[in-house]
């Protein structure tokens, strides 16, 4: 009987973790730098890595990120800087809407200790084993530090983050 009660579990516990999404890749690329039909960066020009700092001259900045998921499933960019919470926008690509957070947004951010949260892009992906998904930020942004976090709709943890700093005269892009 304890057998059977612990294969039940096991079967559940890899069941539930076959369910979340696994990123794959993630890069900031300026979106004058984006190639619509490749869905990516230009060759060289997409940025990834640790200490990146931006230039508000930029003029717009693209978070692109892959996933591999084995269902089709929800999927968000939270776009994040300082401690605050003030405003916070949400973008649902699917029904194209941009609108303040509401009460269970507010509350899906607090479950996650998010802090600083400024905007919320919520993304639909499809079984693949390469997702491909972006959202993006109009600069000139608050400066300081910024950090995008990748969530899938289970769960808690984030499945990635990347982190750059806004200052200006820095010519665009570096690492």
């Amino acid at each position: 009987m304890l057998r059977t009660i612990v294969g039940l579990l096991m079967f559940t516990v890899f069941a539930a973790a076959g369910l979340a999404a696994d990123l794959v890749s993630m890069k900031l690329c300026p979106a004058t730098y984006y190639d619509a039909v490749a869905r990516d960066c230009v060759v060289g020009k997409g940025i990834e890595g640790k200490s990146v700092q931006v230039d508000p001259k930029v003029g717009s900045l693209l978070f692109l990120t892959a996933v591999k998921t084995s269902r089709e499933e929800a999927i968000y960019h939270v776009w994040i800087s300082g401690k605050t919470v003030g405003a916070v926008t949400v973008y649902d690509t699917a029904t194209k809407t941009l609108r303040d957070a509401d009460e269970s947004e507010m509350a899906w951010l607090k479950e996650r200790n998010i802090e600083g949260a400024r905007a919320i892009v919520r993304m639909t992906a499809s079984a693949s084993p390469k997702f491909r998904l972006r959202s993006g930020k109009t600069l000139p942004v608050k400066p300081g530090v910024w950090k995008v976090q990748v969530y899938d709709e289970a769960q808690i943890q984030p499945l990635g983050e990347m982190e750059f700093t806004m200052t200006p005269d820095n010519k665009g892009v570096t690492d």
